[in-house]
């Protein structure tokens, strides 16, 4: 259904307030007279109640005043009988009203509204869960809210159908394109868990680990495990190193398996296997360092860490430090890997997104539950995972053990 006007003169006065920005205060010298003395920068709960006082809310009297601004105006009558009496400022747009999908865009929420309950800020937030093909209406009905920054779609079909007519609102998508080169319109951002990303970051991890002679890449060949195979041979090819051998994974081939191996004398294997396979195959490469995605594994009961001792994957750090102090405001880890990593996503989505209600930060670095995320000018919004080993049964980060073997 076409827009109406007052929902395009909406979204547009929306899209004014997006070049208004202010970079974080720079080096200065502070009230004492000490050079490069860096102001205080304002707490998230801070920043949202100052943007939600300057769009006409009470806000509370402990956000500074020296917090940038956003002005906005609401264009008319319409707009402002559809906003809220506290006006959104982050909205989270999930297919929760799907079939297939309903689970992990419930984990993602969950995780995204104990964010903000943490940051004492849930009022100013908006949850919009679709149906099947109801993502641009979804994104529609948030921009009609008012939202300024806005966190989805976790489907890369709605991702396609939302960039037929983008949004005009800093976006942070919970997805991408299977390209991670294919081109998004400057104010929309992944933030993503996709097996591209892990592969990726194995291939600059066993470069700089000198690792560099010719890594072979055993894959069963699983439309997920292709993807993984295929974006590590891209970023290794990147590197201009030499091209790694891809040899292909199948339980009859085991016998075989390490012979082959042998023959090729690999610097390090990436395990590109899942499923009952993936212990199989590991089994046939101990010889030498191997590394794999968190995604070997889904679900916690049904995996067997002593047949993967030693194996190096990159995996979330909420996943392997549960107890660090920074998770203290998470709940136990769920039983299930992959719901743990949506839950954690969510998280760190909504931190990312509190970021953004200003306009986009000059810099921004946070260490979070999916692992070290940064935002640049210049570099766009990037999540480096954590490298992490099994040891005696155990998954660890590497470096804090002894190194292990292959």
């Amino acid at each position: 259904m076409a827009m109406g006007v007052a929902a395009v003169s909406a979204i547009l006065a929306l899209f004014s307030v997006l070049f208004l920005f202010i970079a974080p205060s720079a080096a200065q010298t502070s009230p004492s007279g000490d050079k490069g003395w860096t102001a205080p920068q304002p707490t998230v709960q801070e920043q949202l109640e100052a943007v939600e006082a300057a769009r006409g809310g009470k806000g509370r009297e402990s956000a500074r005043t020296n917090v940038p601004l956003i002005k906005q105006r609401p264009s008319s009558p319409e707009a402002v009988t559809k906003m809220s009496a506290k006006t959104p400022l982050i909205a989270l747009i999930l297919p929760g009203k799907t079939s297939d999908y309903s689970g992990a865009a419930q984990a993602v929420k969950a995780g995204f509204m104990a964010a903000a309950e943490a940051a004492r800020t849930k009022e100013s937030c908006l949850v919009i869960e679709h149906d099947d093909g109801g993502a641009v209406a979804a994104f529609r009905q948030a921009a009609e809210a008012g939202a300024s920054v806005m966190i989805g779609p976790l489907v890369r079909d709605d991702l396609k159908a939302l960039l037929a007519a983008p949004p005009l609102v800093w976006t942070i998508t919970l997805t991408q394109f299977e390209d991670e080169d294919a081109k998004l319109p400057p104010n929309v951002f992944p933030l993503t868990l996709t097996v591209e990303s892990d592969a990726r970051f194995l291939a600059r991890e066993i470069f700089i680990e000198g690792r560099e002679g010719k890594p072979v890449v055993l894959s069963n060949e699983t439309p997920l495990m292709k993807r993984f195979a295929d974006a590590f041979i891209d970023e290794w090819l990147r590197l201009g190193v030499t091209a790694p051998e891809r040899v292909r994974f199948s339980a009859d081939g085991v016998a075989t398996l390490k012979a082959r191996l042998e023959a090729l004398s690999p610097s390090a294997v990436l395990l590109a296997v899942e499923g009952n396979d993936a212990a199989l195959a590991r089994a046939q490469t101990k010889t030498w360092p191997t590394y794999a995605s968190g995604h070997i594994y889904q679900r916690q009961e049904q995996f067997e860490a002593a047949a993967f001792d030693r194996l190096r994957v990159v995996e979330i750090p909420w996943l392997v430090t549960p107890s660090a102090a920074r998770f203290k405001a998470l709940p136990t880890l769920p039983a299930s890997p992959a719901m743990a990593r949506l839950y954690a996503l969510g998280y760190d989505a909504f931190q990312t997104a509190a970021a953004f209600v200003n306009g986009p930060p000059e810099m921004l670095e946070l260490e979070g539950a999916t692992g070290n995320i940064r935002f640049s000018r210049k570099e766009g919004l990037t999540r480096a995972g954590q490298l992490a080993a099994f040891i005696d049964g155990r998954l660890q980060p590497a470096g804090t053990t002894e190194a292990p073997s292959p």
